[in-house]
């Protein structure tokens, strides 16, 4: 039997599902890392998997052995969450290698009943496996601490680098134009931004975002729009270029975010660089990521929430100019795609 060699540097792997280019706050923070890893001459091997993660087939799972089988014995290896916490079938696989964990947030808060319940099981069983985590918020890091009973000292924050979106001019519009950014899941809540819409006159809902990721519930949201004739309301864009996604923030009148749970919340910071009114639902990460100053929160998903608060504010000039004032004394500071990257790279380094 051929031994696997070992060599006296590390060796970092980094493993994600499908495709690293699709424009979600969770890939776009692992490409900007590989990408600069690439600049800054620091090798990181990437190795794409099936995008059928977080529920792998037999065969997936089977690939993932393959490829660890052929790493160095000493490899450190990278797993996003989404491949991660899905590893349970095959820990005994794990427990010779030194694991980084990249945790944008828990699974078992992306769905109901008995998935969440099973990814709640699932991860703090693989958890206890890894050696070090890097989470995108320090809410994130005491949900590690709280729930899965992982030790501080083993969790890094490192917030994602934003890009700075070119700002055109804004063009006059007889609608209200909303704009909403994130992969067409359940998690994201769309079903009840759709159900305001009825209660909006004038208004365009642009939707920026994969749907592919969940067939079922973006046939659910095709479904309701039609039934509530709401086609001419809504676009779903899909996949779009950053100069088409700067021109759709240039021309927004409010963003809006429903999502029940955020890591970070990359789109909610490229409207608050830009200063674009907000309307979100309120948590702790999002409040810690984008402040007070300027934001419209909503506390639950009661029907008219979102649309009081357009109605209340959109028509009036006094309201809107007190908004986009506080907007302009909101000073938050993100950091750069670049800054992040090194930050990330250091992180590892030292794990």
């Amino acid at each position: 039997m051929k031994m696997r060699s070992k060599i006296t540097s590390k060796s970092y792997y980094f493993f994600y599902p499908g495709n690293i280019n699709t424009k979600t706050g969770g890939y776009i923070y692992e490409k900007n890392i590989l990408d600069h890893a690439k600049k800054l001459n620091f090798k990181i091997s990437k190795v794409a998997l099936s995008n059928n993660y977080p529920f792998p087939h037999k065969n997936d799972l089977n690939d993932l052995i393959k490829k660890i089988k052929k790493l160095p014995l000493d490899s450190i290896l990278i797993f996003d969450g989404l491949i991660l916490e899905s590893l349970e079938p095959i820990i005994d696989e794990l427990k010779n290698y030194k694991i980084i964990a990249l945790i944008h947030h828990p699974l078992f808060l992306e769905f109901k009943g008995n998935i969440s319940a099973n990814f709640l099981s699932s991860g703090k069983k693989i958890f206890k496996l890894i050696n070090h985590f890097i989470v995108t918020s320090k809410d994130t890091k005491m949900l590690l601490e709280k729930k899965f009973n992982v030790i501080g000292n083993k969790i890094e924050v490192v917030e994602p680098g934003i890009e700075r979106l070119k700002q055109y001019k804004k063009n006059q519009n007889a609608n209200i134009q909303l704009l909403m950014c994130g992969s067409i899941i359940e998690r994201k809540n769309y079903l009840y931004i759709l159900q305001e819409l009825k209660f909006i006159e004038n208004v365009t809902l642009n939707i920026v975002g994969d749907i592919s990721r969940d067939n079922k519930y973006y046939k659910t949201l095709l479904v309701f729009i039609k039934r509530n004739k709401l086609e001419k309301k809504v676009k779903f864009l899909g996949k779009i270029s950053n100069i088409k996604l700067s021109k759709l923030y240039s021309n927004t009148d409010f963003f809006i975010s429903t999502s029940k749970y955020e890591g970070f919340g990359m789109s909610l910071a490229n409207a608050l660089i830009l200063k674009i009114p907000i309307i979100t639902y309120k948590t702790p990460t999002i409040v810690k990521t984008i402040g007070i100053k300027g934001i419209l929160y909503f506390e639950n998903f009661k029907i008219g929430n979102i649309s009081a608060l357009i109605n209340k504010n959109y028509y009036k000039t006094k309201n809107m100019q007190k908004i986009k004032a506080q907007l302009n004394h909101n000073n938050r500071i993100f950091l750069t795609p670049e800054h992040s990257a090194k930050m990330f790279i250091e992180k590892i380094k030292n794990a």
